[in-house]
């Protein structure tokens, strides 16, 4: 399988949450096939002050326009995927520690989670292609997160006519981190709600798996479907990826070079300077893990 579809993610470069052909103009000459835009919940006191709204909280329509750029005469070979709340810790405008809850268990919740979501895309124009959500805390049983992707891509459909792909991430400190709890996802998804299993998978993380896994990290990568994986975010702690980390990248490429679909690869890298790097990285060893072809006798 040559190569792979990968997605510019959100370089820090770019002023406020902006729009799409701002990252579509920077994707493009590196080939991408996605540009990443970010849907996190309001995260910093910039954003406190022009929307008025406390640190976590969701956004308002009329905070979307604070904070977005609409954008008219979008390609249509444009594609992007939505990045939603990480449910990491941040400062509020007073210095106190906040980290905004995912309550994936809590329909209403997952409901106004949808309609925020499903207004930034009419915002922007298109609806995505992808969308990421993250775990959150071991409240959000499996079965709770399954529930609320199938949720998400019903209120697509209805608003759209379109059904994203859902993908969870793993992340070392939230629900859904180890090889063993993402198995045991996947068989929770492919039970409660084996209709969407083609629309919905994991975005894996390879870093945050290791910082969960540490010294069993060949072990619980072997853990994890192969049909579960749908995208993979490429980094070493949010630095370029090099073969002196600690993560053994060519294990991870080999599971990579494995699954039965062009994969999706997300440099985690937020510098302009540094996306270049991170692609030719794993294009070098995708190149590497092809197998080689016998020249026909002579």
């Amino acid at each position: 399988m040559p190569g792979a579809d990968y997605i510019y993610p959100n370089v820090t470069e770019l002023a406020r949450r902006g729009g799409l052909l701002e990252r579509w103009h920077l994707a493009e000459p590196l080939g991408c096939t996605y540009i990443e835009i970010p849907a996190d919940f309001v995260k910093n006191r910039t954003e406190v002050e022009r929307t008025g709204q406390e640190i976590g909280s969701m956004l308002t329509r009329s905070s979307m326009e604070h904070l977005y750029e609409q954008d008219r005469d979008l390609p249509g070979s444009l594609s992007y995927v939505i990045h939603t709340e990480p449910a990491i810790p941040r400062r509020d405008q007073h210095g106190r520690q906040v980290t905004a809850a995912l309550r994936w268990h809590d329909a209403d919740w997952v409901g106004a989670f949808s309609d925020m979501l499903l207004e930034i895309e009419d915002f922007l124009g298109i609806p995505p292609d992808i969308i990421e959500i993250h775990p959150g805390d071991r409240k959000n049983t499996h079965a709770a997160i399954v529930a609320a992707m199938h949720t998400l891509i019903v209120a697509h459909w209805d608003a759209f006519g379109v059904e994203p792909l859902v993908l969870v991430e793993n992340h070392k400190d939230q629900g859904v981190s180890t090889g063993s709890r993402i198995q045991a996802f996947w068989a929770t998804l492919k039970n409660l709600h084996p209709e969407i299993a083609g629309l919905a998978g994991i975005a894996l993380d390879p870093w945050h798996l290791y910082s969960a896994a540490r010294e069993e990290f060949p072990g619980s990568l072997g853990e994890i479907p192969a049909e579960a994986l749908r995208a993979f975010h490429i980094h070493n702690n949010l630095n370029l990826p090099s073969m002196n980390d600690a993560i053994p990248w060519r294990e991870v490429f080999r599971v990579i070079s494995r699954i039965p679909e062009t994969p999706r690869i997300k440099p985690v890298v937020y510098q302009k300077s540094r996306v270049a790097g991170a692609i030719a990285f794993c294009d070098e060893l995708l190149a590497a893990l092809q197998p080689v072809i016998a020249a026909p006798p002579a």
